[in-house]
Protein backbone atom coordinates (compact mmCIF):
# COMPACT_ATOMS: atom_id res chain seq x y z
CA UNK A 1 0.00 0.00 0.00
CA UNK A 2 2.91 2.35 1.05
CA UNK A 3 4.61 1.67 -2.39
CA UNK A 4 1.49 2.44 -4.28
CA UNK A 5 0.65 5.45 -2.46
CA UNK A 6 4.30 6.60 -3.14
CA UNK A 7 3.66 6.16 -6.82
CA UNK A 8 0.47 8.24 -6.82
CA UNK A 9 2.84 11.38 -4.98
CA UNK A 10 5.75 11.03 -7.64
CA UNK A 11 2.86 11.28 -10.35
CA UNK A 12 0.94 13.72 -9.24
CA UNK A 13 4.00 15.76 -8.32
CA UNK A 14 5.25 15.74 -12.06
CA UNK A 15 1.46 16.57 -13.14
CA UNK A 16 1.90 19.82 -10.84
CA UNK A 17 5.29 20.25 -12.35
CA UNK A 18 4.03 19.93 -16.04
CA UNK A 19 1.47 22.48 -15.09
CA UNK A 20 3.54 24.73 -13.78
CA UNK A 21 6.56 24.71 -16.87
CA UNK A 22 2.57 25.15 -19.25
CA UNK A 23 1.75 28.35 -16.53
CA UNK A 24 4.69 29.57 -16.39
CA UNK A 25 4.89 32.85 -18.53
CA UNK A 26 1.57 33.81 -17.10
CA UNK A 27 2.33 33.70 -13.76
CA UNK A 28 5.69 33.23 -12.98
CA UNK A 29 5.90 33.64 -9.16
CA UNK A 30 2.90 30.73 -8.98
CA UNK A 31 4.71 28.71 -10.81
CA UNK A 32 7.70 28.83 -9.24
CA UNK A 33 6.33 28.33 -5.25
CA UNK A 34 4.49 25.45 -6.30
CA UNK A 35 7.26 24.06 -8.25
CA UNK A 36 10.00 24.37 -4.88
CA UNK A 37 7.56 24.27 -2.17
CA UNK A 38 4.77 21.71 -3.47
CA UNK A 39 5.87 19.51 -6.41
CA UNK A 40 9.62 18.92 -5.54
CA UNK A 41 8.61 17.79 -2.17
CA UNK A 42 6.03 15.86 -2.91
CA UNK A 43 8.34 14.12 -5.60
CA UNK A 44 10.87 13.60 -3.01
CA UNK A 45 8.36 12.49 -0.18
CA UNK A 46 6.80 9.90 -3.21
CA UNK A 47 10.20 8.03 -3.93
CA UNK A 48 11.14 7.66 0.51
CA UNK A 49 7.12 5.89 0.45
CA UNK A 50 7.68 3.70 -2.13
CA UNK A 51 10.87 2.57 -1.43
CA UNK A 52 13.04 3.05 1.99
CA UNK A 53 15.92 5.45 3.60
CA UNK A 54 18.42 3.20 2.98
CA UNK A 55 17.58 2.87 -0.92
CA UNK A 56 16.95 6.88 -0.54
CA UNK A 57 20.28 7.52 0.34
CA UNK A 58 22.16 5.36 -2.20
CA UNK A 59 19.53 7.00 -5.03
CA UNK A 60 18.37 9.82 -3.88
CA UNK A 61 20.96 12.15 -5.36
CA UNK A 62 20.20 10.41 -8.83
CA UNK A 63 16.53 10.95 -8.57
CA UNK A 64 16.73 14.48 -7.95
CA UNK A 65 19.26 15.20 -10.53
CA UNK A 66 16.62 13.72 -12.76
CA UNK A 67 13.70 16.10 -11.52
CA UNK A 68 16.28 18.58 -11.44
CA UNK A 69 17.06 18.40 -15.04
CA UNK A 70 13.80 17.43 -16.67
CA UNK A 71 11.48 20.40 -14.86
CA UNK A 72 14.05 22.91 -13.89
CA UNK A 73 17.23 22.75 -16.10
CA UNK A 74 15.76 21.45 -19.81
CA UNK A 75 12.72 24.30 -19.56
CA UNK A 76 15.05 26.75 -18.49
CA UNK A 77 17.39 26.19 -21.30
CA UNK A 78 14.45 26.07 -24.17
CA UNK A 79 12.67 29.23 -22.11
CA UNK A 80 15.78 31.67 -22.64
CA UNK A 81 16.44 30.41 -25.69
CA UNK A 82 12.57 31.20 -26.75
CA UNK A 83 12.96 34.57 -24.85
CA UNK A 84 15.76 35.62 -26.50
CA UNK A 85 14.77 35.80 -29.98
CA UNK A 86 11.09 36.94 -28.77
CA UNK A 87 12.92 39.92 -27.35
CA UNK A 88 15.03 40.44 -30.26
CA UNK A 89 11.79 40.35 -32.51
CA UNK A 90 10.25 42.71 -30.56
CA UNK A 91 13.09 45.46 -29.90
CA UNK A 92 14.39 45.16 -33.80
CA UNK A 93 10.70 44.99 -35.87
CA UNK A 94 8.82 48.11 -35.70
CA UNK A 95 5.54 46.50 -36.88
CA UNK A 96 6.20 47.03 -40.54
CA UNK A 97 8.45 43.43 -41.69
CA UNK A 98 6.43 41.19 -43.81
CA UNK A 99 9.09 38.30 -43.00
CA UNK A 100 11.92 38.21 -40.35
CA UNK A 101 14.51 35.91 -39.27
CA UNK A 102 16.44 36.46 -36.32
CA UNK A 103 19.67 35.64 -38.36
CA UNK A 104 21.07 36.71 -41.46
CA UNK A 105 23.18 33.78 -42.75
CA UNK A 106 24.80 30.21 -41.45
CA UNK A 107 26.14 31.75 -38.59
CA UNK A 108 23.54 32.05 -36.42
CA UNK A 109 22.60 28.46 -36.47
CA UNK A 110 25.61 27.82 -33.88
CA UNK A 111 23.11 29.11 -30.98
CA UNK A 112 21.54 25.76 -31.47
CA UNK A 113 24.80 23.93 -31.58
CA UNK A 114 25.64 25.75 -28.22
CA UNK A 115 22.63 24.08 -27.08
CA UNK A 116 22.98 20.63 -28.28
CA UNK A 117 26.57 20.57 -26.84
CA UNK A 118 24.52 21.63 -23.13
CA UNK A 119 22.23 19.12 -23.52
CA UNK A 120 24.62 16.73 -24.18
CA UNK A 121 27.21 17.26 -21.39
CA UNK A 122 24.38 18.36 -18.73
CA UNK A 123 22.62 15.08 -18.23
CA UNK A 124 26.77 13.16 -18.63
CA UNK A 125 27.27 15.31 -15.43
CA UNK A 126 24.55 14.60 -13.62
CA UNK A 127 23.53 10.90 -14.49
CA UNK A 128 26.93 8.93 -14.96
CA UNK A 129 27.74 8.46 -10.84
CA UNK A 130 31.08 6.79 -12.15
CA UNK A 131 32.02 9.78 -13.89
CA UNK A 132 36.04 10.97 -13.05
CA UNK A 133 36.75 14.45 -13.35
CA UNK A 134 33.55 16.01 -12.65
CA UNK A 135 34.70 19.21 -11.52
CA UNK A 136 36.50 19.32 -14.96
CA UNK A 137 32.84 18.26 -16.88
CA UNK A 138 31.04 21.09 -15.17
CA UNK A 139 34.01 23.87 -15.39
CA UNK A 140 33.04 23.05 -19.00
CA UNK A 141 29.44 23.42 -18.76
CA UNK A 142 30.09 26.68 -17.46
CA UNK A 143 32.41 27.93 -19.81
CA UNK A 144 29.96 26.70 -22.89
CA UNK A 145 27.07 29.10 -21.16
CA UNK A 146 29.26 31.73 -20.78
CA UNK A 147 30.61 31.42 -24.62
CA UNK A 148 26.77 30.90 -25.51
CA UNK A 149 25.74 34.02 -23.94
CA UNK A 150 28.73 36.08 -25.20
CA UNK A 151 27.85 34.14 -28.93
CA UNK A 152 24.31 35.67 -28.35
CA UNK A 153 25.36 39.23 -27.24
CA UNK A 154 27.01 39.48 -29.96
CA UNK A 155 24.45 38.01 -32.79
CA UNK A 156 21.94 40.65 -31.30
CA UNK A 157 22.27 43.20 -34.13
CA UNK A 158 21.94 39.95 -36.64
CA UNK A 159 18.86 39.16 -38.76
CA UNK A 160 17.08 40.54 -41.98
CA UNK A 161 13.42 40.43 -43.10
CA UNK A 162 11.65 42.01 -45.69
CA UNK A 163 10.48 45.65 -44.77
CA UNK A 164 6.69 46.85 -46.07
CA UNK A 165 8.25 50.07 -46.99
CA UNK A 166 12.01 49.56 -47.04
CA UNK A 167 12.24 46.30 -48.88
CA UNK A 168 15.09 43.61 -48.00
CA UNK A 169 17.09 44.44 -44.84
CA UNK A 170 20.38 42.69 -44.08
CA UNK A 171 22.00 43.16 -40.90
CA UNK A 172 25.19 41.45 -39.95
CA UNK A 173 26.31 40.91 -36.56
CA UNK A 174 29.19 43.85 -37.04
CA UNK A 175 26.19 46.14 -37.29
CA UNK A 176 27.01 46.59 -41.16
CA UNK A 177 23.37 46.74 -42.57
CA UNK A 178 21.98 46.69 -46.16
CA UNK A 179 18.98 47.75 -47.70
CA UNK A 180 17.47 46.17 -50.75
CA UNK A 181 14.40 48.81 -51.69
CA UNK A 182 11.60 46.74 -54.13
CA UNK A 183 12.77 49.10 -57.06
CA UNK A 184 15.33 46.88 -56.94
CA UNK A 185 14.09 43.65 -57.73
CA UNK A 186 13.90 42.39 -60.99
CA UNK A 187 11.54 39.38 -60.24
CA UNK A 188 9.71 37.55 -57.86
CA UNK A 189 8.96 34.06 -57.54
CA UNK A 190 7.43 31.57 -56.06
CA UNK A 191 8.68 28.06 -55.96
CA UNK A 192 7.24 24.68 -54.60
CA UNK A 193 9.46 21.89 -53.01
CA UNK A 194 9.27 18.57 -51.22
CA UNK A 195 11.91 17.77 -48.04
CA UNK A 196 11.76 13.89 -48.46
CA UNK A 197 12.19 12.36 -45.04
CA UNK A 198 15.22 10.17 -44.26
CA UNK A 199 14.89 6.23 -42.95
CA UNK A 200 17.34 6.62 -40.85
CA UNK A 201 16.12 9.15 -39.00
CA UNK A 202 12.32 9.00 -37.46
CA UNK A 203 12.44 12.76 -36.59
CA UNK A 204 12.96 13.65 -39.82
CA UNK A 205 9.27 13.91 -42.14
CA UNK A 206 8.55 14.73 -45.05
CA UNK A 207 7.35 17.63 -45.61
CA UNK A 208 5.80 20.51 -48.35
CA UNK A 209 8.12 23.00 -48.22
CA UNK A 210 8.27 26.40 -50.61
CA UNK A 211 10.21 29.14 -50.87
CA UNK A 212 9.87 33.03 -52.28
CA UNK A 213 12.76 33.74 -54.25
CA UNK A 214 13.47 37.55 -54.40
CA UNK A 215 15.89 38.37 -57.71
CA UNK A 216 18.08 41.67 -57.61
CA UNK A 217 19.27 43.72 -60.58
CA UNK A 218 22.41 41.93 -60.07
CA UNK A 219 20.73 38.52 -60.39
CA UNK A 220 21.57 37.44 -57.19
CA UNK A 221 18.75 35.29 -55.08
CA UNK A 222 17.39 36.08 -52.09
CA UNK A 223 15.61 33.48 -50.41
CA UNK A 224 12.52 33.14 -47.90
CA UNK A 225 12.30 29.22 -46.98
CA UNK A 226 9.33 27.67 -45.33
CA UNK A 227 7.91 24.25 -44.15
CA UNK A 228 4.66 22.84 -44.40
CA UNK A 229 1.81 25.74 -44.60
CA UNK A 230 0.01 28.14 -41.90
CA UNK A 231 -1.88 30.92 -42.55
CA UNK A 232 0.39 33.77 -40.68
CA UNK A 233 3.53 32.95 -43.63
CA UNK A 234 0.43 32.92 -46.22
CA UNK A 235 -1.27 36.25 -45.10
CA UNK A 236 2.52 37.52 -45.31
CA UNK A 237 3.15 35.61 -48.46
CA UNK A 238 -0.06 37.68 -49.67
CA UNK A 239 1.38 41.07 -49.02
CA UNK A 240 4.36 40.13 -51.34
CA UNK A 241 2.23 39.71 -54.16
CA UNK A 242 0.41 42.98 -53.59
CA UNK A 243 3.69 44.93 -53.58
CA UNK A 244 5.00 43.18 -56.71
CA UNK A 245 1.54 43.59 -58.44
CA UNK A 246 1.50 47.12 -56.93
CA UNK A 247 5.22 47.73 -58.18
CA UNK A 248 5.04 46.31 -61.26
CA UNK A 249 7.28 43.22 -60.32
CA UNK A 250 7.42 40.27 -62.52
CA UNK A 251 6.06 37.71 -60.47
CA UNK A 252 5.63 34.04 -61.12
CA UNK A 253 4.17 30.78 -59.32
CA UNK A 254 6.27 27.71 -60.15
CA UNK A 255 4.40 24.78 -60.87
CA UNK A 256 3.59 22.13 -58.89
CA UNK A 257 5.03 18.66 -59.42
CA UNK A 258 2.37 15.53 -58.64
CA UNK A 259 3.94 14.79 -55.71
CA UNK A 260 4.52 17.98 -54.26
CA UNK A 261 0.60 18.77 -55.37
CA UNK A 262 -0.07 15.05 -53.23
CA UNK A 263 2.11 16.34 -50.09
CA UNK A 264 0.33 20.00 -50.56
CA UNK A 265 -3.13 18.66 -50.24
CA UNK A 266 -2.48 16.18 -47.33
CA UNK A 267 -1.18 19.30 -45.13
CA UNK A 268 -3.59 20.94 -46.03
CA UNK A 269 -5.86 18.29 -45.16
CA UNK A 270 -4.05 17.35 -41.86
CA UNK A 271 -3.59 20.80 -40.63
CA UNK A 272 -7.26 21.78 -41.28
CA UNK A 273 -6.38 24.98 -43.49
CA UNK A 274 -9.06 26.52 -45.60
CA UNK A 275 -7.87 25.32 -49.59
CA UNK A 276 -9.46 28.08 -51.12
CA UNK A 277 -7.09 30.83 -50.25
CA UNK A 278 -4.02 28.19 -50.74
CA UNK A 279 -4.91 27.09 -53.97
CA UNK A 280 -5.31 30.73 -55.41
CA UNK A 281 -1.81 31.46 -54.10
CA UNK A 282 -0.23 28.40 -55.17
CA UNK A 283 -2.15 28.90 -58.75
CA UNK A 284 -3.68 25.36 -58.33
CA UNK A 285 -7.12 24.07 -59.55
CA UNK A 286 -9.57 22.08 -57.05
CA UNK A 287 -9.66 18.25 -58.23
Amino acid sequence: MRKYVGITFIVFSLLLALGCLTNFEEDMVASIVVLFVISLPLYIIGHLLRTSKMEMKRNGKRWLAIYVFGFIILPLIFYTYEKYYDSKRTTISDGNFIFYEPSSGDLGELSIGFLMVLLLLIPIRLFSPELKRKRLMSVIIIGTIFIYGGFQYIMWSDYRGVHKELGLVTQNWNGKKSVQSFDEIEKIYVQPSLHIGKLSDPSDETQFMWKIIFIDQNGKNIIYQFRSLSEDVLDSALQIKDIAYNRQIPYEVIMMSNKEREWFDFELMLLELEKEPFYHFFEVQDS
